[in-house]
């Protein structure tokens, strides 16, 4: 998966949502979004976001011969799509 024609930085709904942490023998995971601050919140209200410094929300690595694409925030919300559509569509596509 690729981020091909995503902006350099996303807006995602984020509720509850899963965040990948990679361990060192996490060999053959390509890590493709990520939370790069410890203050993401752009809208509403938030508890324990510094918690997300570094932490990964979209990741891929390779399963014999398939891909296996990771996706912590719901990149499909409502009219989210609009920002983030391009993960789900480069995964279908191959990209």
């Amino acid at each position: 998966m690729s981020a091909r024609g995503l902006e350099d930085n996303a807006i995602v709904m984020f509720n509850s949502s899963p965040v990948l942490k990679l361990g060192p023998g996490a060999a053959g995971i390509k890590r493709v979004a990520w939370y790069s601050s410890d203050r993401p919140l752009r809208s509403g209200w938030a508890m324990g976001q510094g918690y997300l410094k570094d932490g990964i929300a979209a990741a891929e690595a390779q399963v014999g011969k398939g891909t296996l694409y990771l996706y912590g925030p719901e990149i499909t919300f409502r009219s989210q799509p609009h920002g983030t559509f391009k993960f789900l569509f480069n995964a279908l596509y191959g990209r």
